[in-house]
């Protein structure tokens, strides 16, 4: 994929957040296009500190190196230690959380016969907890002795663990225990040797006392909002102190070391396993990968105005937000909100682009602006946007052409009318040979899997061809490859051939069996006119 970004872009893309600082929906933002963990374009709008709505002595535009709080960004560094601890047989996705963290026992359940709560629940946002975004922002300081006396006394439930969607910072507090008490370390330092050292973001940090005089000279400060008209209504907000709320939101970092971050997750989605470096690998596995980017919790979206669907697929995975956008695809991401602070993380699963915004006022739109941002560059240059085509298997390829010269030779006259009886393979099979039947004898053998003639007789398969061709208006020679209108690749076993008439259309749809040598199991023919008015067949699968 071509990773140049063209001026008009960049220039559509800074224009999205110039706007959200001028109509003071953000103090200040830094955002940047990245793939590969390089950042092809970045940008900053509005200011570092704002006093009184204007720019504080010493304040400056943010810019891809200003470091920012990513609040809850901060949970896939999280997911991602306690999927290596899983991989390396610490402990297990399963187990109940009390048995690394004894205070755990004493959450409570909603009902008798609720399940322990484990660590898979904590990571897929099912612990049945009450979300506590307001009142967990402000808990950062609690010390780990503090919070197990917390959990201690019991939380308020609303769900069995495994039931439903909750979001709860508190789930993911708890896996920063788990890693605690696991690695005999605490998580921040775990999570710094496994994953920020080797990647090398050197300004990725969990407080201010790690980091140098020049790094403290590029933080954006936080900024609330106030009920202050313009800019006036961002409000300087202090930090806080380390402690165990800092599993769920801990880390400071800018968009030049989230690149990289990014770029580690996302190459999963856009290399083969060839791809992927042994360094790479030695951090977490291509599969753990894979893994924190799967739905594991459908979250609810609101149904769309007309009351007919919904405008997205939302779901929590580990630590990472999955969504599938009609025009954007599969879009993996996390948001970040804290006090003073808005962040968001958003990249193209088939093509690892991303864009990265960092804000440095509560619950800034970072989100909204990023979306945007992606939507501009699918406008201005789709390729960047557009994941890799599909390809057909080799095998399937040559079994659509064999079928397309069957359907094209094929006469009605002499055809079976009969099913074959039902039966396994392995007793049509068994049939065949005692009735000395043989792919030599009948060469479609080897092309059909032993359901296709118990499905639809062959007879039929040449009448609904006939029909179908009869309503497109075409006729068989135009049954080939060459002259199909499209070819929509559904899997690398699954094909729709689509061939346009002068008065309508032939659908033909192939789909391979399951087995490594694999036949042809359905081949679907339809026959649809232009003005709707008829059709013939059933409707090719998976459309």
């Amino acid at each position: 994929m071509a990773h140049e970004l063209t001026q008009e872009t960049i220039d559509a893309v800074a224009a999205i957040f110039d706007k959200a600082v001028a109509e003071h929906r953000m103090a200040g933002v830094a955002w940047g296009i990245a793939s590969g963990g390089e950042v092809l374009a970045s940008g900053g709008a509005g200011s570092s500190a704002l006093a009184g709505g204007e720019s504080a002595e010493g304040a400056f535009t943010p810019r891809v190196d200003s470091i920012s709080r990513i609040a809850s960004m901060t949970k896939s560094f999280t997911a991602a230690t306690i999927l290596a601890l899983r991989d390396e047989g610490k402990l297990r996705l399963d187990d109940p959380i009390a048995t690394y963290v004894p205070a755990a026992a004493q959450i409570g359940s909603l009902s008798e016969d609720s399940p322990a709560l484990t660590l898979r629940h904590a990571l897929t946002m099912s612990a049945g907890f009450v979300t506590d975004n307001p009142w967990g922002d402000r808990q950062e300081s609690m010390s780990t002795d503090e919070f197990d006396e917390y959990i201690a006394g019991g939380l308020s439930l609303i769900a069995e663990p495994g039931c439903g969607f909750e979001y709860s910072n508190t789930g993911f507090v708890l896996l920063g225990r788990v890693i605690d008490e696991v690695t005999g370390v605490s998580f921040r330092d775990e999570i710094r040797r496994r994953f920020i050292d080797p990647l090398g973001m050197k300004d990725t940090v969990f407080s201010l006392a790690e980091m140098t005089d020049d790094q403290r000279s590029r933080v954006l400060t936080g900024h609330r909002v106030g009920d202050g008209e313009g800019a006036k209504r961002f409000e300087e907000v202090d930090f806080d102190t380390p402690g165990a709320f800092g599993a769920m939101a801990g880390l400071f970092s800018t968009v030049a070391d989230v690149a990289k971050w990014t770029a580690f997750l996302a190459e999963v989605g856009v290399h083969g396993a060839d791809g992927i470096s042994d360094d790479s690998r030695a951090m977490l596995s291509p599969a753990s990968r894979r893994e924190m980017q799967e739905i594991h919790r459908i979250q609810e979206w609101p149904v769309l105005e007309d009351g007919n669907g919904f405008g997205r697929v939302r779901g929590y995975g580990y630590g990472l937000v999955v969504e599938k956008f009609p025009k954007l695809g599969d879009v993996i991401s996390h948001s970040g909100g804290y006090p003073g602070y808005g962040s968001y993380m958003v990249w193209l699963r088939g093509t690892g682009l991303t864009v990265i915004a960092l804000a440095n006022s509560k619950y800034a739109p970072a989100i909204p602006c990023s979306l945007d941002a992606l939507e501009a560059i699918r406008t201005h240059q789709a390729e960047l946007v557009d994941a890799p085509k599909r390809e057909l298997a080799p095998t399937t390829r040559d079994a659509l052409e064999k079928a397309l010269a069957w359907l094209r030779k094929v006469e009605l006259e002499g055809q079976p009318t009969a099913l074959v009886p039902s039966g396994s393979a392995r007793t049509v099979l068994a049939n065949r040979a005692e009735q000395g039947v043989s792919e030599e004898s009948d060469p479609l053998l080897a092309l059909f899997a032993t359901n296709m003639d118990q499905d639809v007789s062959r007879a039929e398969r040449v009448r609904l061809r006939d029909a179908a061709l009869r309503i497109a208006g075409l006729d068989r020679a135009d049954l080939t490859l060459e002259k199909a209108a499209s070819l929509k690749v559904l899997s690398p076993f699954q094909a729709v051939c689509t061939f346009e008439g002068e008065s309508g259309k032939v659908l033909i749809d192939l789909l391979m069996d399951p087995r490594k040598n694999s036949q042809i199991q359905a081949l679907n023919i339809k026959g649809e006119s232009k003005d709707k008015g008829e059709a013939s067949g059933a409707a090719p699968i998976g459309i």
